[in-house]
């Protein structure tokens, strides 16, 4: 029940230039129960900034955020299945030593499930943290993010889009919701990929992205790579 974009520019870019666009996902969207967003920094760190309440009441004060300069950002706006896990621990994306970030929009069916594996693990109580460290296991096996991704879809089932970004510059987003489809579009000089605010049509276009171009759905049960990773 939440929204992504994933961006990627040719050169390093404010985030302040997506701003208006994630604010408009989540005022058209479903979303308003926290935020959060990665970036590469430009040291080869993924940073975070994230929060509880309103992206669009709470991100603009962010001066790290704002800021941020980046060639890839992953933004994730959210809206819990279960409100009782408004918390920092359950807010995405989630981030691991500054290497990898992950977010969830969706259900993951077997969550609770398989819980129990990984309760040792879990600071949270969503659904999304379960399939976060179940990919940080798959990652650690040597499986690539689309590899890892496409494993969480056919272990956890359900509806469900993924987003990854690396230290490397790989930001990979996966699809499989079908009540929220992904489009892969340019927009202002960038590679984006945004949900489509629950609405089984293009309003995604007309209400935030009018002078988007190149539009194409990601076909469910497909991992795609926005531009190439950075060299190191």
């Amino acid at each position: 029940m939440c929204e992504i974009l994933a961006a990627s520019w040719p050169e390093p870019t404010r985030y302040e230039r997506l701003h208006d666009w994630a604010r408009g996902l989540e005022v058209f969207g479903l979303g308003g129960f926290g935020w959060g967003v990665a970036w590469l920094d430009q040291s080869g760190k993924v940073q975070l900034e994230r929060g509880l309440g309103r992206y669009a009441e709470e991100a603009g004060d962010r001066d790290r955020l704002q800021q941020a300069t980046s060639r890839r950002f992953l933004v994730h706006l959210r809206r819990p299945n279960k409100l009782s896990t408004v918390q920092l621990a359950d807010t995405q994306p989630f981030a691991h030593n500054g290497d990898y970030a992950f977010c969830h929009n969706g259900f993951l069916e077997r969550a609770e499930q398989l819980r129990p594996t990984y309760a040792d693990r879990l600071e949270g109580q969503a659904d999304s943290e379960v399939g976060w460290v179940f990919l940080q296991d798959r990652l650690a096996d040597g499986a690539t993010p689309a590899e890892a991704m496409q494993q969480l879809d056919e272990t956890f089932g359900g509806k469900l889009n993924l987003g990854y970004l690396g230290a490397d510059g790989q930001l990979a987003v996966y699809a499989r919701n079908r009540g929220n489809a992904l489009w892969r579009f340019r927009a202002g000089g960038a590679d984006l990929v945004a949900s489509a605010l629950h609405s089984d049509d293009d309003s995604v276009f007309q209400l935030i992205f009018p002078d988007s171009s190149d539009p194409e759905l990601i076909p469910m049960g497909t991992a795609v790579t926005l531009g190439d990773a950075l060299e190191t």
